[in-house]
């Protein structure tokens, strides 16, 4: 089964030291995760570094070539693993507030820019990023991303259905509550909020696989590390129940119980599992006629486009 293994940070800087102590601290505190976890894909919180960024000069921002990037840039490629790294970007003076991935091998595999910021980050100079961005190709996955605030703008979900993702990460500074795991629900793909307080891990049918920060008691009280991390399982995905549904007995009679079926009607919802090493969900799909949930939605929506009624 192919699973990917997720690590979200909740690192929360000194904000009486300076940035470089901060970056430091993150550095060592990065290090220490991976030793430990050996994460594929590793997200850590909104402006992690600088999340008092109204109290410095042009909001504490560096490029994409700056000195947070390039840390991570060097712990990524020594750990062979891929990391997401949020800044305050400055793009030739333009600042903008972005997660910036680096992949295995130390290089930027892609960025994205907050596309909602709030009042007081524009306030600050903080631009938007845009509706329309692309997803980050990471070991053949494709993430979307999105950063704190922008969860409370559903339509920025439709981008990334229309795009295809396999994951979504949010770097954040708020809770993964309700809004959250309505993306993660809506687009049929898991979530990773990291965020110091409370960083949560959502599979795609909502369900909580880890949840735990430092308003956690057994982490606030030293038992365990300021991270959580899980296995999932990308040998699963979401179906619509038109016309799917009337596969399911087929499917049950062939490959009982090397597939899990979990069935979600009050959502015209079903998730296919495959449990045995010996099925790829891709192929499942294509041998049975399956149709993928984001598939359906796209093909659905675009003849709306070329019907005329």
């Amino acid at each position: 089964m192919n699973k990917i293994r997720l690590a979200a940070s909740c690192f929360e800087p000194d904000l009486t030291t300076t940035l470089d102590l901060r970056r430091h601290d993150l550095g060592i505190h990065i290090a220490q995760l991976l030793k430990d976890q050996s994460p594929d894909l590793l997200i850590l919180p909104e402006m992690v570094t600088i999340p008092d960024f109204e109290k410095h000069a042009l909001c504490g921002s560096e490029s994409v070539d700056g000195p947070t990037v390039k840390m991570i840039s060097k712990i990524a490629s020594d750990f062979s693993t891929n990391i997401c790294i949020p800044i305050i970007e400055n793009d030739n003076g333009c600042l903008y507030n972005s997660a910036v991935y680096v992949n295995r091998d130390g290089n930027i595999a892609g960025k994205y820019r907050k596309a909602v910021p709030t009042a007081g980050e524009m306030d600050c100079g903080i631009k938007p990023g845009g509706f329309s961005q692309s997803p980050v190709m990471i070991d053949d996955i494709s993430l979307g991303t999105a950063i704190c605030f922008d969860h409370n703008f559903p339509d920025l979900i439709w981008n990334y259905i229309k795009s295809g993702i396999d994951l979504l990460v949010f770097p954040s500074y708020t809770y993964a509550g309700h809004l959250m795991r309505f993306w993660a629900f809506s687009c049929g793909v898991p979530l990773v909020c990291a965020f110091p307080w409370e960083s949560v891990i959502y599979d795609r049918d909502g369900t909580t696989l880890a949840v735990g920060g430092s308003e956690t008691s057994t982490i606030r009280l030293g038992f365990h590390s300021h991270w959580i991390a899980c296995s999932v399982n990308f040998q699963s995905r979401i179906y619509h129940l038109d016309g799917n549904q009337l596969k399911l007995k087929d499917l049950n009679k062939k490959y009982g119980r090397k597939i899990d079926i979990r069935l979600m009607v009050r959502d015209a919802r079903m998730m296919i599992t495959a449990m045995s090493d010996d099925i790829e969900i891709d192929q499942l799909e294509k041998d049975e006629g399956l149709v993928g949930l984001q598939k359906y939605l796209r093909e659905s929506r675009n003849r709306l486009i070329t019907c005329n009624f």
